[in-house]
């Protein structure tokens, strides 16, 4: 049986087709002082909302590509058409993708599209935009946070940038990897604390068992009073290896590993679960306009 596509996966960068490509490119380089020139408001987004906006537009791709409308000689802009878009914000609906981060996602695709289609007008989307708006209920029960697969998927995603991603120094990658790694556990684990994901300890509380690690804290270490351990997916142990041996010796910044903490901060020193708990804030937010702090994952969950 041929297996569909996953139409919430972004396309990554070097498989866009080559217009896109070339579009970004002239959309992020470096400006000159000619006042007549065409303004592009990329080179004016903060890099954590340049990282949200191709990572939805990638996500438009892969939908396009899906259904066989990726053709490559059509400009960036020349693809958009409200009844497509409007299809497509559809589909992200029914594949369970929430109201929220729907808005977000319409707004990152606007901005994307100013930046490749500079010439074209794309104010016709802002009613679009305002009818999803209306659509967000911002309640005391949570019904606005993303699901805990959403939150997952955007603990993988990170993790993937990182690894793929070619500008930046090797300490931005490092964190990067490293918020990704964090979200990503406490999507799989939702029943941790804040304190226990912050002071995860490499031999104690992250063991390895065979070909996967053992997440496990001790009753003292869990707010119930109860002990917990349980092997971590599959997919966590190249993950978990990549980040000890390549990204957290960079977080040390050449000091001496005599702490066996697993999350590092920027300033070489175990992150502190205030500190963590905002970098999460901080990436969800940008992610799915919402910051969704430690605590919200098992709400989430």
């Amino acid at each position: 049986m041929r297996k569909s596509p996953d139409n919430r996966r972004a396309m990554p960068f070097e498989e866009w087709p080559e217009r896109n490509r070339l579009a970004w490119l002239a959309a992020i380089a470096p400006g000159d002082d000619d006042l007549l020139a065409v303004d592009r408001p990329a080179l004016r987004w903060k890099p954590s909302s340049k990282e949200v906006f191709v990572r939805y537009y990638g996500i438009w791709l892969a939908w396009l590509k899906s259904r066989g409308e990726l053709d490559p000689v059509h400009d960036p802009g020349a693809r958009v058409t409200r009844q497509r878009l409007t299809e497509y914000l559809k589909a992200q609906r029914d594949l369970g993708v929430g109201a929220k981060t729907l808005v977000n996602q319409a707004v990152s695709l606007r901005h994307m599209f100013g930046a490749l289609a500079p010439g074209q007008e794309w104010t016709w989307m802002l009613p679009m935009i305002g009818k999803l708006k209306t659509a967000v209920t911002v309640a005391k029960n949570h019904s606005d946070l993303p699901s805990i697969r959403e939150l997952f998927e955007l603990g993988l995603y990170l993790m993937r940038f990182a690894e793929e991603r070619r500008e930046g120094s090797s300490k931005q990658r490092a964190i990067m990897f490293r918020n990704g790694l964090m979200i990503a556990l406490l999507a799989a684990r939702p029943v941790m604390r804040r304190e226990n994901l912050a002071r995860i300890r490499i031999g104690e509380n992250l063991a390895r068992e065979g070909s996967l690690f053992l997440l496990q804290f001790s009753r003292d270490e869990m707010k119930g009073g109860r002990r917990r351990a349980a092997p971590l997916p599959p997919i966590f142990t190249a993950l978990l290896e990549g980040y000890i041996k390549v990204h957290r010796p960079v977080l040390l910044i050449g000091k001496s590993d005599v702490d066996p903490t697993l999350f590092i901060s920027c300033m070489g020193q175990p992150i502190y679960p205030h500190a963590m708990s905002n970098e999460i804030g901080n990436v969800t937010e940008a992610a799915f306009g919402r910051r969704v702090c430690a605590h919200e994952f098992r709400h989430a969950a």
